[in-house]
């Protein structure tokens, strides 16, 4: 008999300081709850935190009550939500990446293409740096896809190809894990 696990997202934002991930991860173990999946950050001075939590009933709302003394204590900006495990879906995984000159409309550009085909952007990562003798700002950015198997794939090289023209940016699409 298997049991039955229930699920929250929690997420958590707040001023960068040592000890928030360890809070965060004590409150999720005292309340008999599993830290699953996580993507933390720090942004600005902001640390930012997205988990997905699972265990029983009882240890999930647990970890959803226990949650909100986090804002007080940590001075973190909390928000939860249930959430179920989905089925897996028939896709291909994918990895872009991007680079050049940082300018706004880069993420809208790059991600345009990516809706139109109905192809789901499972995680994003994007910063920018700096050119090491001229200083210029340059964006990069690092996302795993997920591409619906009926995709054509040279019809997407193509249309991955045309967007680094058009946009002067390096795009490079690779197969994911």
């Amino acid at each position: 008999m298997t049991r039955a696990e229930s699920h929250l997202v929690l997420t958590a934002v707040g001023p960068d300081r040592p000890g928030i991930v360890n809070a965060i991860s004590a409150l999720l173990h005292a309340a008999g709850a599993n830290l699953e999946d996580s993507r933390m950050a720090i942004l600005g001075g902001e640390f930012a935190l997205l988990v997905l939590v699972s265990g029983s009933e009882a240890a999930v709302a647990r970890a959803e009550r226990d949650a909100s003394r986090l804002e007080a204590e940590l001075g973190l900006k909390v928000i939860s939500k249930r959430t179920e495990r989905v089925a897996p879906r028939n896709f291909l995984p994918y990895i872009v990446r991007v680079s050049g000159v940082d300018r706004p409309g880069i993420v809208r550009a790059v991600t345009d293409l990516f809706a139109r085909r109905a192809i789901n952007v499972a995680t994003l990562d994007s910063r920018v740096t700096y050119a090491p003798d001229s200083g210029t700002p340059l964006f990069v950015l690092e996302a795993a896809l997920e591409v619906p198997s009926e995709v054509a794939l040279s019809e997407l090289r193509r249309e991955v190809a045309a967007l680094s023209d058009e946009e002067n940016l390096d795009v490079t699409l690779e197969p994911g894990r």
